[in-house]
């Protein structure tokens, strides 16, 4: 692009010199902002320069000029549109320009003469730059670090040219479904405290939207776009340590500032749009309504129809696996089980269609793709344990048909939270174009990572030892359920200490202590799962109660430290209130049996002290979280009893047996290990259900209640 001298930068005197005095010239400054250089003016080369701050504008420099440009562009706020009417909308429901001028007479244009002696081939190319250029002008996009805006001016002639003459090209029939369903707002019957809601910058007013082939798709305003990643970066990689920041950040100021999306990044915007939902679900501070979706479903629906049948066919990059491990993590947030199981299967089949399985079989990599591969694998690798344990159902990943190494402790936090903390750390993080960093035990996620795929190989020695189909049916399981236990209780207490989390080195961080809780509590409901039947049958001898009922206590005192944590919100809550259910369940076997005949009558109280703790604290989540009012829906049964229990032996008085009834075992949810095959839980009406929402996703997302849900590990 030629560009001007600015009047500026030009000779004073313009006359010809003579041949004894040579012109002297002005200095160029060595750089210019966008305004100036538009404007032709001269520039202070600063940033911001003197010219903007005297006039009180917005100043962008960048040394690539286009760049500087483009986010100049993303900073005004989205014009906004008038309401369509039916007359006035094409096929598509988008507006539809009328070519004709308002005013009786058509004016031809200089250029219309010349199309007319155009070839086709000439007149296509002609249309892609039209379109090229419209593009640029009418997309929004948004970078993380700034704002976005369109261009205050559109030619109606371009625009109802290029709209006629392009109109064959269309992107995908099933994002315009995305469109449609994502413009439908969830009902005002609630107020929802989401990302959305609390941080609509003034001004921002008027739907934001993202250019995907011919179809705007919805999109965060930046303000809210930058709370999303902030929460993706601060909470959620913290426990799915998947995504490298540095990576993402600079692929997505690459993609966003771009006139379109290239089809090569749409599994990459779909990770975005199952962040935003990720992210809302995270920090939703009031429960839906019955039968409503759950927080974030709007972004979940984009990602899904923009995913398309690449989940289905395999064709993709890691983003697709990115992409799959967090729509798990959403949906086992959002309590739906089966499309949880099915979502980390599809993740862990392309881990090996991709050779993420077998480390030494990768050539010509990078150490930062080599990390990441491992740091992917590993984070799909545990998370469909934890699932398919907690459906009671099988897992995917074999441990004999991987061979693949643990990451290194290093660190991955380039937020600004982290850059305060840590100022001169961070030099050490990961970044794709540079070598990898020492190890930092202060601020590595991977130590929690590698934590959790330990417990992932204990999960798998249980359902392999105690519930796989073989196991079962040859009636050796009972003999393992003491092995198993003594080998868990084992890593507990001597490898668990060996991890360094908490950092050693300096003051842990609440994501450290959020963190050791989770892996501690896992531990523990790992050996509760291997005695819930026997609890549940009321049938367990003294040993096992005592242990149980330790194990459960220590769950309730664990999360009671945490349990006042209610901001800042964060996804860590799911797992408080998940975990109170199920020491719940263990306490309400303990408390309806007359334990003086175990032996354990000195233990009464504290049995009774716990249960009547979880259940309270399990009511204070249930004001916040879905899945904690769903818990105390499951227990609705039970509960009256163990109060009734309770209030008896409140007194000092002896167990009563008369207020226990005699079906109390039919009572107790979660009797069986696959929640689908539970009495009366894991199914719904299919007719009910789909009439009742129109919607793909809709029988499966909305709440139901009167079912047992899963008691999530």
């Amino acid at each position: 692009m030629n560009h001007q001298r600015s009047p500026a930068a030009r000779p004073e005197d313009d006359t010809p010199s003579s041949p004894k005095r040579k012109k002297v010239r002005s200095k160029y400054a060595p750089k210019a902002c966008v305004s100036c250089r538009r404007s032709k003016l001269k520039c202070s080369g600063e940033n911001p320069c003197q010219r903007c701050i005297d006039n009180g504008k917005r100043c962008f420099y960048s040394e690539d000029q286009t760049a500087a440009e483009a986010l100049q562009n993303l900073s005004r706020p989205t014009p906004v549109q008038p309401p369509l009417t039916a007359h006035g909308t094409n096929g598509n429901g988008l507006a539809r320009r009328n070519i004709q001028p308002r005013h009786g007479s058509i004016e031809r244009r200089a250029s219309d003469a010349s199309v007319l002696g155009m070839s086709m081939e000439a007149r296509m190319a002609r249309i892609e730059g039209m379109m090229e250029s419209l593009i640029q002008e009418r997309g929004v996009t948004v970078t993380p670090r700034g704002s976005m805006e369109r261009d205050d001016a559109i030619c109606d002639s371009l625009l109802s040219e290029v709209a006629m003459q392009a109109a064959g090209e269309v992107f995908s029939p099933h994002l315009s479904r995305a469109r449609r369903a994502s413009s439908k707002l969830e009902s005002p019957e609630r107020t929802r405290h989401s990302i959305a809601v609390m941080s609509r910058s003034n001004g921002a007013d008027s739907p934001a939207t993202i250019r995907v082939g011919s179809h705007d798709l919805p999109f965060p305003h930046p303000v809210d776009y930058q709370k999303h990643m902030d929460c993706l970066f601060d909470d959620l990689s913290s426990y799915y340590p998947c995504i490298n920041e540095a990576e993402f950040r600079m692929r997505s100021e690459q993609m966003l500032v771009a006139p379109s999306i290239h089809h090569s990044d749409i599994c990459f915007l779909a990770l975005h749009y199952i962040v935003f939902a990720c992210s809302d679900i995270a920090v939703d501070s009031f429960p839906a309504a019955v039968n409503s979706k759950p927080p974030g479903w709007q972004w979940f629906q984009v990602a899904s129809d923009l995913v398309g049948q690449r989940e289905i066919s395999g064709k993709g990059d890691l983003c697709l696996i990115q992409y799959l491990i967090l729509k798990a993590a959403y949906l086992t947030y959002a309590d739906v089980p089966n499309a949880a199981y099915n979502a980390i299967g599809v993740a862990c089949r392309l881990c090996f269609q991709f050779g993420l399985h077998q480390q030494s079989s990768w050539r010509n990599y990078t150490p930062f793709e080599i990390h990441m591969r491992q740091r992917i694998f590993w984070t799909a690798y545990f998370l469909d344990r934890k699932i398919s344990l907690s459906c009671g159902r099988p897992y995917c990943i074999r441990e004999a048909g991987i061979d693949i190494d643990q990451p290194a402790y290093i660190s991955d936090c380039v937020s600004e939270y982290a850059r305060f903390l840590f100022p001169t750390d961070t030099d050490k993080d990961i970044h794709p174009d540079q070598p990898l960093p020492d190890p930092n035990l202060s601020r590595s996620p991977n130590m929690f990572l590698n934590g959790m795929a330990c417990w992932g190989r204990l999960s798998a020695d249980v359902w392999d030892g105690l519930f796989d189909a073989a196991v079962i049916k040859s009636g050796i399981n009972s003999e393992n359920s003491l092995i198993l236990d003594a080998q868990i209780k084992h890593w507990t207490e001597v490898i668990l200490p060996s991890i360094p989390l908490p950092p050693p080195d300096r003051p842990p961080e609440l994501v450290h202590l959020r963190q050791y809780i989770l892996i501690h509590t896992r531990l523990s409901l790992l050996r509760l799962y291997i005695f819930r039947q026997y609890m549940l049958s009321l049938r367990y001898d003294g040993e096992r109660g005592r242990v149980c009922g330790d194990l459960a206590v220590d769950i309730v005192q664990r999360i009671r430290d945490h349990g006042g944590e209610t901001t800042p919100l964060s996804s860590f809550r799911f797992h408080m209130a998940t975990s109170l259910g199920c020491a719940l369940l263990i306490l309400s076997t303990l408390c309806v049996r007359d334990l003086a005949s175990l032996g354990l009558q000195d233990n009464c109280k504290v049995y009774r002290d716990g249960f009547r703790e979880a259940l309270e604290m399990l009511h204070t989540f249930s004001q916040h979280t879905n899945v904690a009012r769903r818990i105390l829906a499951d227990f609705r049964s039970i509960v009256p009893i163990v109060m009734k229990v309770l209030d008896v032996q409140q007194n000092e008085q002896p167990f009563s047996p008369h207020l226990v009834p005699a079906n109390v075992r039919d009572l107790f949810p979660y009797s069986s290990l696959d929640f689908a095959q539970q009495p009366g839980g894991g199914s719904f009406d299919v007719d009910t259900d789909l009439t009742r929402d129109s919607d793909a996703w809709g029988f499966e997302t909305c709440g139901r209640q009167g079912n047992y849900g899963v008691p999530w590990i």
